[in-house]
């Protein structure tokens, strides 16, 4: 009988210990890092959207590697975005977004624009914009002059058989790369994340 009491008195320490832990741990993880809501809020001032206009589907806390941070997955109007977040101070690590529409209008164009090509055997460049219309409207986006920032590398290459530029450059630690459609000056896809 009192070996019973004994296990039972064990068992029960066993369970309220661990029901305190997991809600030290609550506590410590509600006191140390930002919410879901101050997270939404960062990504709201800083892609300047309504939270009507969002669809989130992922804020996940990633607690696994030295820096924490709130991975975040949202959509607007078709267009998919990425942000990493440093969980303690709410400074934004990386963002880029992806534009569907564009790339799908992209394919499409680009198919009618094979064909006509096959059957003329023929190219024709001047469809293309300039490398220095490319920098502009990726300076543009990011709101920056061509004196603020350095330039690494600006690329023509056909991805998925679409013309692109891939422009990259960098202002103080933040490296930023642009994808830009050559033909429609449409952005395809941009990021920013701190420079190696």
């Amino acid at each position: 009988m009192k070996k019973n009491k004994i296990i039972i008195i064990i068992i029960s320490c066993i369970i309220g210990l661990f029901i305190l832990g997991f809600l030290g741990y609550f506590i410590y993880i509600k006191n140390t890092y930002l919410s879901k809501d101050e997270v939404k809020e960062i990504i709201l001032k800083d892609t300047k959207l309504s939270k009507e206009d969002i669809t989130f589907k992922e804020i996940d806390l990633d607690l696994e590697k030295e820096t924490k941070k709130y991975d975040v997955e949202f959509y607007y109007n078709r267009v998919e975005y990425n942000y990493e977040i440093d969980a303690k101070t709410g400074k934004i690590i990386y963002s880029d977004y992806i534009n569907n529409t564009n790339i799908n209008q992209e394919n499409t164009n680009n198919n009618d624009t094979a064909n006509n090509e096959n059957s003329n055997n023929t190219t024709n460049d001047t469809n293309y914009i300039s490398q220095e219309e490319a920098k502009d409207i990726a300076l543009k986006d990011a709101k920056f002059s061509n004196q603020e920032v350095t330039f690494t590398d600006i690329d023509f290459e056909f991805q998925n058989g679409v013309a692109i530029y891939e422009v990259d450059f960098y202002k103080n630690n933040l490296e930023y790369e642009y994808k830009i459609n050559a033909v429609n000056k449409n952005i395809i896809s941009k990021n920013r994340e701190p420079r190696d």
